[in-house]
């Protein structure tokens, strides 16, 4: 899946910019490329997709709520992209 085709995918299937938990596991199934983790408020961390399109180039994967999944740590967030995605590589991103 290209990036071209990564954005599209987004845009039939979800919000701009926010990417449910079932969403994000079906775009994992997908593509492989462009997960990472950032810093989110209150020394959390947060994980997302990133495309190049000019629509949105971050996706931030939301829970039920659709607040931002959050992580304690770096550690813990790669973890989790590992063990509910297959993502294997993901980027990290500092301040």
């Amino acid at each position: 899946m290209d990036d071209g085709e990564v954005t599209l995918w987004l845009q039939e299937h979800g919000r701009a910019g926010k990417l449910s938990l079932e969403l994000a596991q079906q775009l994992a199934r997908e593509s492989h490329l462009g997960w990472y983790v950032a810093p989110h408020s209150h020394n959390r961390f947060a994980i997302g997709k990133l495309t190049l399109a000019k629509v949105s180039s971050r996706h931030i994967v939301t829970d039920a709520d659709g607040n931002a999944l959050t992580f304690d740590s770096v550690a813990d967030a790669k973890q989790f992209l590992q063990d509910k995605f297959g993502i294997n590589a993901s980027q990290v991103f500092g301040y």
